[in-house]
């Protein structure tokens, strides 16, 4: 019998396993009822064959196991607990996710032959709405910005969208949420002189308007700019000799809904079919706005500028940012 499993052999029913492994991700989640304490740290482990699992442990095994181990480091795994992944966004496609407990060790090993396995990356020719790609398995990426659309000011939560391209001149876009955009921009805003590469591992599949989407999720999902690392330098060197740093930055209005329609993306339909066919779907539908229902305050007057709701009182007057007299929607 081998020494170690193989991540690809085990199995429940069995707490006696033992297996070597490099950390490829690892981030605390906090806990359910307060979140200001951890509630468990969680792993993305990757063995000698490049198979990965999930592993997590309790807030408990902090202190013994969890606060000195280091991502990218190697560990060697012993008595654990296999159950079945029920993780709604899946960081592996493994069946299966490690449980340690009281009885669990992770000692640190070192062998410069064991490889590494950091980035799995997906093709960007299957991210496409025809493919159907299972949107409960987050991805990695690797691409480079070719265009970006600033956050409207004043908004409760940061956003920031961008088109990534890859070495074959195929575009997905992509869109970080909160702290991410808040790291994100600045690097955008500050870096236009050379082309801005970026990776970003277990991020969300989504689909909008008959296209791919990736977004970030709390605390996993990992960007990576323009790193000093042969992943890539080797993008850098795989691209065409005539790419420059060069991209543009995008504003709300930039965006035509007759480019949609040329390339297909657009379905435009009168009303009376989105009565025949009471189905989920994206449309467009060209028509007037005659009457505004306004009882149960379902909607209100909001700043163009800030999307903020406009004081009336005073004279159409935004609380948030100040503007007088502007524009509503």
């Amino acid at each position: 019998m081998a020494l170690f499993s193989h991540l690809s052999e085990i199995h429940p029913g069995n707490t006696q396993w033992a297996v070597r492994g490099r950390i490829v991700r690892m981030y605390k989640q906090p806990a359910y009822m307060n979140k200001d304490q951890l509630g468990s740290l969680e792993l993305v482990i990757h063995d000698e064959h490049g198979n990965r699992i999930h592993a997590t442990m309790k807030a408990s095994l902090y202190e013994r196991i969890g606060q000195n181990l280091v991502e990218g480091s190697m560990y060697i795994i012993r008595n654990f607990i296999v159950i079945e992944n029920r993780n709604a966004f899946k960081t592996t496609m493994h069946r299966y996710k490690i449980c340690l407990y009281r009885l669990s060790k992770m000692t640190e090993f070192k062998d410069e032959n064991f490889p590494s396995f950091m980035y799995n990356f997906t093709d960007f020719g299957q991210l496409t709405a025809e493919n159907h790609p299972n949107d409960s398995y987050l991805i990695g990426v690797i691409g480079r910005v070719v265009s970006y659309q600033k956050p409207l000011e004043g908004l409760t939560k940061t956003r920031v969208q961008f088109r990534l391209q890859d070495t074959d001149n195929r575009q997905i876009s992509c869109t970080l949420w909160n702290e991410y955009a808040d790291d994100f921009l600045p690097i955008l805003e500050n870096t236009q002189d050379k082309p801005v590469i970026v990776i970003i591992q277990f991020a969300r599949i989504q689909q909008f308007r008959n296209e791919i989407t990736i977004s970030n999720t709390d605390r996993v999902t990992k960007v990576t700019v323009n790193e000093e690392s042969e992943v890539f330098l080797d993008f850098m060197n795989r691209l065409s000799a005539n790419e420059t740093g060069d991209f543009k930055m995008l504003t709300n209005s930039d965006y035509d809904i007759y480019e949609d329609f040329a390339k297909g993306k657009a379905k435009f339909r009168i009303l009376q079919y989105l009565n025949d066919h009471p189905d989920d779907a994206y449309y467009w539908v060209d028509a007037t706005v005659v009457d505004i229902q306004t009882t149960k305050d379902w909607w209100y007057l909001a700043c163009k500028k800030c999307a903020k709701k406009i004081n009336e009182e005073v004279g159409l007057v935004c609380d948030l940012c100040g503007e007088e007299n502007i524009n509503q929607i």
